[in-house]
């Protein structure tokens, strides 16, 4: 099994059409992918708008519909619809899983899939020649890497450690998620949003260890 993060940077989303994203928000989390088809994937993702933007303006891009609208106390998430030529690229590709969630912050796109060796060097390829990412780290899964480090992205694995570490589900709490946020230097709902992925992700995990 193989795992690979291909990260691309403000300045190479800039000379493509995802600009038309960073246009819009700040940050852009993909928490779960509902349906997938080689024409577009059904995904919910929770927003944090740039200054005077708000969802019609990310209804207005090409390859994202807006299909739902989910309040909840963690601020607006919505079910989309995403054409984007990079989603069908993963959807298309055979034997690979892409690792939830996919980020886009601070003008960077982070997107980690996890498969067969063969099929993951393949995807690669494919995504190097249409939509070139800035850097590509692989990781190789061996079976006798823990088991929950291997069911999270580096990102959740990173702050859901830093949470357990820090007594974060200690009964009272002994830091907040603000005071977990600082430590990684990130913005507090950027570490919420990660976490709570990180917290599904864990109890997907327990569940197939019964």
């Amino acid at each position: 099994m193989r795992e690979v993060t291909l990260t691309w940077e403000e300045a190479s989303l800039a000379k493509t059409d995802l600009v038309e994203l960073t246009d819009v928000v700040d940050g852009l989390t993909f928490v779960a992918n509902l349906h997938i088809t080689p024409e577009g994937v059904r995904q919910v993702v929770l927003p944090s708008y740039k200054e005077g933007k708000t969802v019609d303006d990310l209804d207005q891009i090409p390859y994202v519909e807006v299909e739902q609208h989910l309040d909840d106390r963690n601020g607006e998430g919505l079910v989309v619809w995403n054409t984007h030529p990079l989603v069908c690229l993963a959807a298309k590709s055979t034997s690979i899983h892409v690792m939830s969630p996919t980020i886009l912050e601070n003008g960077k796109l982070y997107l980690t899939v996890r498969g067969l060796p063969d099929a993951i060097a393949a995807f690669v390829k494919m995504s190097k020649a249409f939509f070139p990412p800035a850097n590509v780290r692989v990781t190789e899964i061996h079976s006798d890497q823990n088991g929950l480090q291997n069911a999270l992205t580096p990102r959740q694995y990173e702050c859901y450690e830093l949470a357990v570490k820090h007594g974060f589900y200690n009964e009272p709490k002994a830091i907040t998620m603000q005071a977990l946020a600082d430590i990684l230097g990130i913005a507090r709902s950027t570490y919420q949003e990660h976490l709570q992925s990180a917290e599904q992700a864990v109890l997907v995990w327990a569940g197939s260890q019964l």
